[in-house]
């Protein structure tokens, strides 16, 4: 990443951009795209608060004015939730997105050093910093977590955490402790959850989701033993569901809600 400062950014008018604000993504109405001319903040008034080149397009973190929240603006473009567009983005887009905020996020996070308290600098073209006084270096952290979507004959079973909306259920989910594989984090996430023993684990694929940092890694298993046991600390309900019955789902851009579809 290579940090635009203010008096700089009248050199990059031809690039194009892809804006975060406070209030949703801001989006190419014509072309259904994220990416957007730079010079348009502008136009549109809105305040930028830091700004980053990666890999020839810019990075944007700023603050649309109140009254373009939630409207079409010069019939052009317009305001979505994040994990809204995600939705109804290609995979390149979508991987676009997931990176800027998963560096915008870590980068309005990690100010200082933890080993010496003193104030980090980002290393030009690179997404590492640095720190001025010990000279320590740190990069955007990863929490590696395990998702495993468990079949019984035709049902598969799901389960949702009390944070979720009403009516949505989604694979068993939980992150990888220290000294685990993310094959012993299954098992044990498992059993911890919903109290049953599984078998033949088939690794499915991993997703970044930078809400804030997690990287998921996901399975597929077979029941092998054991009733649902529902562990109230960790989720509020589990059921077999079978396909034709299935309840509300995740986003379809998740590997939770590709996982399922996969059954």
């Amino acid at each position: 990443m290579q940090l635009i400062e203010a008096h700089e950014r009248a050199l990059f008018v031809n690039h194009k951009a892809i804006f975060f604000t406070h209030d949703g993504l801001i989006v190419d109405c014509n072309h259904h795209s994220p990416l957007v001319p730079f010079n348009v903040y502008k136009e549109l008034g809105i305040s930028i608060e830091t700004s980053y080149l990666d890999n020839n397009i810019l990075i944007i973190q700023g603050e649309a004015p109140r009254s373009l929240t939630d409207q079409i603006f010069n019939n052009h473009f317009r305001l979505y939730s994040v994990k809204v567009f995600l939705n109804e983005t290609c995979k390149e887009t979508q991987q676009q997105i997931l990176r800027g905020i998963h560096w915008l996020t870590w980068n309005s996070r990690m100010k200082y050093c933890s080993q010496c308290g003193g104030k980090l600098e980002l290393v030009p073209a690179s997404l590492e910093k640095k720190c001025r006084l010990c000279d320590r270096s740190f990069y955007p952290n990863l929490s590696p977590a395990v998702m495993v979507l468990i079949q019984r004959d035709d049902e598969i079973l799901l389960a949702r955490s009390a944070y979720f909306k009403p009516g949505l259920y989604s694979a068993i989910a939980g992150f990888v402790d220290i000294g685990e594989t993310a094959e012993l984090a299954v098992h044990r996430e498992v059993q911890e959850e919903v109290g049953i023993q599984i078998s033949n684990l088939e690794y499915f694929g991993t997703q970044s989701w930078p809400f804030p940092n997690s990287f998921m890694v996901a399975f597929k298993a077979q029941w092998l033993q054991g009733d649902i046991k529902i562990d109230q600390q960790e989720i509020e309900d589990a059921r077999w569901f079978k396909i034709k019955n299935l309840p509300e789902l995740p986003p379809a851009f998740s590997i939770a809600r590709r996982l399922i579809e996969s059954f």
